[in-house]
């Protein structure tokens, strides 16, 4: 029998069997220019996990390099949705959004906003990406932003995450 830190694997099976049935959204966009270059890149993934939803990705690259990533969901537990979105025009800023939303059964809401700027003469690019969740335990809302550039330019990245638990209900009882 193998063991894993003294607990055998059917009893690590059934341990993360529960946190494994759960609806999970992850979306990340990429978009990158250089002024001297006609094309850039730009990239997208998308992913979900449940049982009902959708995951989607668009791409282009030329004079206006985008990139995004969709995907949304329901299941028993809850609600989740990622949304990604990364811009790079030939000469300008390259600029990256990302929204994750997760809506669990009993109510508590995970949120997170992340955005990435990237401003460079010469060279650009952002990375976004988010992911939102909900189990049995509860719902998660992460994300990233990030940037590059050349030695001139300057990136500013913020990612922003909140819980909101919902109130307790208050039982009233009525003595006779």
């Amino acid at each position: 029998m193998n063991r894993f830190l003294g607990l055998s694997t059917t009893a690590l099976l059934l341990i993360a069997t529960p946190l494994a049935l759960a609806s999970d959204a992850q979306t990340s966009a990429t978009a990158g220019s250089n002024s001297f270059r006609p094309n850039g890149t730009a990239a997208a993934t998308a992913r979900y996990e449940g049982k009902v939803g959708f995951a989607r990705t668009q791409s282009q690259s030329g004079r206006l390099n985008l990139a995004r990533g969709v995907a949304v969901g329901v299941d028993k537990n809850g609600l989740s949705l990622s949304v990604s979105h990364a811009v790079a025009p030939r000469l300008g800023p390259a600029v990256g959004s990302n929204f994750s939303l997760s809506i669990g059964r009993d109510g508590e809401v995970s949120k997170n906003h992340s955005i990435a700027v990237a401003r460079g003469p010469f060279e650009r690019e952002v990375t976004v990406g988010g992911q939102a969740g909900s189990g049995r335990f509860g719902s998660t809302a992460s994300g990233i932003a990030s940037g590059r550039t050349d030695p001139f330019g300057r990136v500013q990245a913020n990612s922003d995450s909140h819980v909101s638990r919902p109130l307790a209900r208050v039982a009233r009882i009525i003595h006779r």
